[in-house]
This record gives C-alpha cells, structure tokens and sequence, in this order.
C-alpha cells in the first residue's frame, strides 16, 4: 500500500517578497499609469503588500518615491486628458455586425471628472509637503538606487534640507542681528515713547529742549517735542534750521526780484 502523502508534507511556499528590483519595477509602473493595483500586479505583488511596505520604517525612500511616482503620472495623465478633451478619441461604428465607419467623440463630463479626481491627488500630495516635490526631481536617481537596495538615507536628507531651505524667506542683506543690548535699548526706546504719547502736552518736560541746538537731540527729545506741541510754535523752525529755512522759504519777492520788481513774462 502506498502510504498518500499528507498535507504537511508539501513543502512551504515562501511568500513574495518585495525585493529591492521589484520596488524599482513598481514606482516605474506607478509613474506611468497612476495605478497602485496595476503596478503592484505587474511585479507579482498584491496592493496590500505595497502598502504595508510603505508603512515599514525601511520603506521610507519607497513611501517618498511612491508620491513622486503619483505626481509623474498625474502630470502624464493632465497631457492626455487636455489632448482628448480638445480632440476628442475615435469609435468604430458598427452596423448589423458590420464595421461601417468611424467617429469622433467628446465627452466634457468624463473630462472635468478625471481633472476633479487629479485634483484631489495633487491636493493630497501637496498635503505631504515639499519634499515630495524634491523627490519627483530627483525620481530616476531615486528609483535607481532604491533598486540596487539603497535606503536612499543621505538623499531623503538632502530632499527635506532644500525642501526648508525653499520654504525660508530669503536673506536680507541690509538686515544684521541685534544683539542683546541693542534689542533691550529698542525696547527702553519704545516704552519711552509709549509714555510720552500717554502725557498730555502741558505735562511734557521741555527745559532741556533748545530749539537752537536740535541738530543735536536724539529721538526721545525730538519725541518730547511733537508731543507738546513745541515744533507747533511760530519762529521754531527758524531757530531749529536757520539755514534751510532762508534757503526753502517763500515769501513772494526772492524769486520774484523783490517786491517792486515784475516777475518772468512768459510771451
């Protein structure tokens, strides 16, 4: 009697793995038709899988090249939808079983809803910040390496540092840091003048206010003066800028050759 072999006895399929060339056959799929199922059925894997690797934290560089992968695909699928949304795509018309002629049809619904659907994609992506914009540069490189089994490590760095970088303000290169000192003064500075601006004018102490020497007074004095209304006063500019005063006042006859003289004549 032959013994019948038994269930355990047939050897054990190890389960598909994803191996770092199928993860590269799958983002070059994914770039190209957009679709998780298709491209994890083209390498042999299930769509569960893919993504339980991309939560893995050695799936990474796959999880960022997945996004990247997807923006690739939508910008390939925007070309192809404005193309048949303006051209239109061919049917072959058929009679009683007979081919009979072509014609050209248009869609306007099916074409907003795809856009409407690509939408919501790159909303989500941009949902994932800039260094998926990063990786989609980088895509091929990215892909390459992950295929030669690379964790990508130093390139996903290099992605999240241009990726702040971009998001930072540019430079000004007329602005220094303030020190310590220099900030406390800037706050002593306006307090001062906070209180100042709460006194009213006749409180305002301007016995050390000379209108004489206000080519020498410092913010806080110039402050004191506007606030009690000093710089109001007839004669206080004339004392304050003697010189540009004479040399920007108009009294009607400098320019005109005094007052018994006749102006231009303009013929």
């Amino acid at each position: 009697m032959i013994d019948q072999p038994h269930a355990t006895d047939v050897p054990h399929q190890p389960a598909p793995r994803w191996t770092p060339e199928k993860q590269r056959e799958f983002l070059e799929a994914l770039a190209r038709c957009g679709s998780v199922k298709s491209s994890a059925a083209f390498v042999g894997m299930s769509r569960e899988s893919a993504y339980r690797l991309r939560r893995r934290q050695e799936g990474r560089a796959f999880d960022r090249a997945w996004d990247a992968a997807l923006i690739h695909a939508r910008d390939l699928y925007a070309e192809t939808l404005l193309e048949t949304g303006l051209n239109g795509w061919t049917e072959t018309v058929w009679y009683h079983g007979e081919e009979v002629g072509e014609r050209t049809r248009f869609s306007p619904g099916l074409l907003l809803a795809a856009l409407a659907r690509l939408d919501a994609k790159a909303d989500g992506l941009d949902l994932a910040g800039e260094p998926v914009r990063e990786a989609a540069a980088d895509f091929d490189a990215m892909v390459e390496a992950i295929g030669e089994g690379d964790d990508c490590a130093a390139m996903l760095e290099a992605q999240d540092r241009a990726a702040q970088a971009r998001r930072a303000p540019p430079p000004n290169p007329y602005r220094t840091e303030a020190s310590d000192e220099e900030l406390l003064e800037r706050l002593e500075m306006f307090h001062e003048r906070e209180l100042i601006a709460a006194m009213a004018p006749e409180d305002v102490d301007t016995s050390d206010l000379d209108p004489y020497e206000a080519d020498d007074w410092d913010d806080l004095q110039w402050a004191r003066a506007e606030r009690s209304g000093m710089m109001d006063q007839p004669g206080f500019w004339e004392k304050a800028n003697p010189e540009g005063y004479d040399d920007d006042h108009f009294d009607g006859s400098d320019d005109w050759g005094g007052p018994d003289k006749k102006g231009p004549s303009f013929h």
